[in-house]
């Protein structure tokens, strides 16, 4: 894998192999007929095109995201956020100028996103599932970090849950009472809805969520933006710990409510999902081959990979994430609503 966000492929745009152009006819109807062109060319690795309702300019965000993804107009604005593949309305990513929905056929069960940070993110909380709604548990994958870089997530050990509470009620600073995970690299965290957590500054990370737009901050280090404490208090579950995962250990399986991280090393790795999933390429070398494509991996460059055969081939000191997240939100209905009165995630994190 290259250096970060540096080789694309000389010519060619990013999702954009392997789509015929074809005029819909016959019985299908305009709209049916493009859906269906849609499916049966579309390659089954996809590439991500960010645009203007994906790219999200953010009070903490960095300056790499608006580099890449951007273009001249946003070029050195803080973009925090790339929703890399979204099927959220009014947030939804395209492939060849149609919209994700339509290629896929159906709206995609994760929200998949690039996040760089040069402040600190709120301290904050998503809530869990409820009856007919989903909640949102997330993972991140760490891309870059500088020296000493940390999350939090859950309650440090000694902390009171009481202690807390109170440091919620009398606006005192959160993070000195949460867990600290330094980072670097490869390091791999999947945090549970209702877990308190925050994200430090100095990172790149890929997230991959449930398709969920809410959000309650307990604290936001001073900022003037709105905090939801009341809300964020009766959402969180102060006993719930994230998965950690560092670049040290043996690659392994994360395996949360929803989202299931595969964290891979070197070899041949076959796979055949029955649903969508998510590459996150993180060190060394390798390709995503299929029966008719195969495309490399690229460190930082996300590949959405539909249901049936493909495989990883990844050189030697190579590392991977594989990330999925069960269906679940597809057969609740409406859902980028909760039943708590919540913020929604338009203001960013």
């Amino acid at each position: 894998m290259r250096t970060p966000f540096e080789a694309r492929r000389a010519g060619q745009p990013s999702g954009s192999a392997g789509y015929p152009h074809r005029r819909p006819t016959g019985s299908l109807g305009r709209e049916a007929a493009a859906r269906y062109h849609a499916r049966v060319s579309t390659p089954q690795l996809l590439r991500p095109e960010p645009g203007p309702t994906t790219l999200k300019v953010t009070r903490w965000g960095g300056t790499r995201l608006a580099a890449l993804r951007g273009g001249a107009e946003l070029r050195g604005q803080a973009v925090g956020e790339s929703w890399e593949f979204s099927t959220v309305p009014g947030h939804e990513s395209e492939l060849a100028g149609q919209p994700l929905s339509t290629i896929l056929g159906g709206p995609l069960p994760f929200l998949a996103k690039l996040i760089d940070t040069a402040l600190p993110l709120s301290v904050q909380v998503h809530p869990g599932d409820a009856p007919g709604t989903p909640g949102k548990e997330e993972a991140w994958v760490v891309l870059a970090a500088d020296p000493g870089a940390h999350v939090w997530a859950g309650l440090a050990d000694g902390c009171d849950p009481q202690e807390f509470r109170r440091a919620v009620a009398a606006s005192e600073p959160l993070l000195p009472l949460l867990r600290a995970i330094p980072v670097v690299p490869g390091t791999v965290v999947l945090v549970p809805a209702r877990t308190v957590h925050a994200i430090g500054s100095g990172i790149l990370l890929a997230e991959i969520q449930q398709p969920v737009d809410c959000t309650y901050r307990f604290h936001d280090h001073g900022s003037d933006r709105p905090i939801q404490p009341d809300q964020a208090l009766a959402a969180v579950d102060l006993a719930q710990r994230a998965q950690v995962w560092q670049p040290e250990d043996p690659p392994t399986t994360l395996t949360g409510l929803h989202v299931t991280l595969e964290i891979l090393g070197a070899g041949t790795h076959a796979r055949e999902p029955a649903g969508p999933s998510l590459i996150v390429p993180v060190r060394g070398r390798g390709d995503a081959i299929t029966a008719r494509e195969e495309q490399p991996l690229d460190l930082g460059e996300l590949l959405l990979a539909r249901p049936g055969p493909w495989r990883l081939e990844l050189a030697p000191g190579s590392l991977c994430v594989i990330g999925q997240v069960d269906a679940v939100a597809n057969h609740l209905d409406h859902p980028l609503d909760h039943p708590l009165d919540h913020h929604r995630d338009d203001a960013l994190a």
